[in-house]
């Protein structure tokens, strides 16, 4: 009987040594997988606020160039304020930029 015993307690030992090792083995490969996950949702949370910037920005041109076909208005100030031009007529008149005191 006591034989019996120190037979059950081996296997018992056996057997929470195994569970160990088949534990720790797991963590050992599952860490990298689980760090490359994070880092993957990180640049997944990313490019998601770079996309959304994105389409912001899409649907600012598209309501510009809208607005560009529709208002003579809209046409006239994007010709006036980035090609410079004037009305037949008119004066432009430059002042030089004030320096930034120091």
């Amino acid at each position: 009987m006591v034989e019996n015993r120190k037979k059950n307690s081996f296997s018992t030992y056996l057997l929470c040594l195994i569970f160990v090792l088949l534990v720790a083995a797991a963590i050992v490969l599952l860490l990298p997988v689980m760090r490359e996950l994070q880092k993957k949702q990180g640049e997944l949370t990313e490019l998601n606020a770079e996309l959304n910037e994105k389409r912001e920005e899409s649907v600012r041109l598209n309501t510009e160039v809208a607005d560009l076909k529709q208002s003579p208005a809209a046409v006239e100030k994007v010709a006036r304020e980035k090609f410079g031009l004037v009305r037949e007529g008119e004066r432009v008149m430059k002042y030089p930029a004030p320096e930034k005191s120091k």
